[in-house]
């Protein structure tokens, strides 16, 4: 089953380096927002996986 999971990042290069360590495809990201925290990410993923995370709270 596939799930929607968000996080959030304080700056486009910590978004771009969650992306790529997490090899998470074109396809899967449904919106990337940028908002008052800094930019955050939606994307269809495996809830069985736990992704590496550089996110704002890491």
């Amino acid at each position: 089953m596939i799930i929607v999971k968000t996080d959030t990042f304080t700056s486009a290069a910590r978004l771009a380096l969650y992306i790529n360590e997490n090899n998470i495809k074109r396809e899967d990201i449904l919106s990337i927002v940028e908002g008052a925290p800094g930019f955050t990410i939606f994307f269809y993923g495996d809830p069985e996986k736990e992704e590496i995370t550089h996110g704002l709270f890491s």
